[in-house]
């Protein structure tokens, strides 16, 4: 503390002086992230499972997976089985899953106040899921140097029904080889569309419940609504599009092909949605690959009312 005489001179310091205050810390918003964290939020993205693993088991992929996450968090996550069974319904098959919802990551510091570089927790939670409503998952995601990324959680293994603690490895897609972006896939335009809600009961399905997204060259809906029995459906889709048609996440002979804006889109063949090649039968993918959409555009099918609710081009 300074005391200072009668007439204003400074005279002496008792104790020592107090330092100054240090400058408040940057807001979050303008603090620099390490590259790692802008990998972990980089959207929109494309995501493909390679594998997944049970307790300590070795790894397999019985599934062909793939995830489409928008600039805004929104996901389609469709899990086909890499052999269906003929015959057999497509939802039937115990390691079939879709759902779709909206993502969230956060990292270590947000909640601990302790960081660990290279690692984020994501959460998922699920609106739409062909399990059942309320469903959530979430795990902790490892960055590997190649750009890939290991998930480690806790969930219900389908073969025994039972929780276990799981880990699945996630790239992306092959790059193509007449991409303009460079050696990886395009993530652009992202174009999301969902169902606009026919009633306002919470939980009602009634004309249906939906959501499409395209990135890229990829693009997956999901929809589900009541069948003639009161039943409720599960309807899904898998497009894909590459300029000599040979993209390998959806070709099969079986597959239907479709021309949009000048694109070759082709239908994943294990997709259980059921129209011919110029119209779409319940989900709009094939609207939805078309080019000049905007925020709040329409379209009907079947009865149901899709409404495009991003666009980054």
């Amino acid at each position: 503390m300074e005391f200072y005489g009668m007439s204003g001179e400074r005279l002496g310091t008792i104790g020592q002086p107090k330092p100054p205050s240090p400058p408040p810390p940057l807001p979050a918003t303008t603090a620099v992230l390490p590259q790692w964290k802008k990998d972990f939020l980089q959207k929109p993205s494309i995501s493909v499972r390679k594998g997944i693993a049970w307790g300590y088991n070795p790894p397999y992929e019985d599934t062909s997976t793939l995830v489409l996450t928008s600039h805004q968090g929104d996901f389609v996550d469709i899990r086909f089985p890499v052999t269906p069974e003929p015959g057999r319904p497509l939802t039937s098959n115990p390691v079939f899953w879709a759902f779709s919802g909206q993502s969230h990551t956060t990292f270590d510091e947000e909640a601990h106040g302790v960081t660990m570089p290279y690692s984020a927790h994501a959460v998922f939670n699920h609106d739409i899921d062909s399990k059942g409503p309320g469903i959530s998952d979430e795990g902790d995601m490892f960055l590997l140097p190649n750009g890939d990324c290991i998930e480690v959680g806790m969930m219900q293994n389908p073969s025994t029904g039972k929780e276990q603690l799981y880990k699945e490895y996630w790239t992306g897609p092959p790059a193509e080889s007449g991409n303009d972006d460079g050696p990886r896939p395009r993530r652009s335009p992202c174009v999301v569309a969902k169902t606009v809600a026919s009633t306002p009961e919470v939980g009602v399905v009634r004309n249906g419940r939906g959501a499409v997204i395209r990135i890229g060259d990829y693009c997956q809906g999901i929809l589900q609504r009541d069948d003639v029995n009161g039943q409720l459906l599960t309807l899904v889709e898998r497009w894909s599009s590459a300029p000599d048609g040979s993209n390998t996440a959806v070709r099969h002979a079986e597959s239907t092909v479709n021309e949009v804006s000048g694109a070759r889109w082709i239908k994943d063949w294990r997709s259980n949605t059921v129209g011919d090649m110029q119209h779409d039968s319940a989900i709009p993918s094939i609207w939805i690959c078309g080019d000049g959409h905007k925020v709040g555009d329409e379209t009907v099918v079947d009865g149901v009312t899709w409404r495009v609710v991003e666009v980054e081009n």
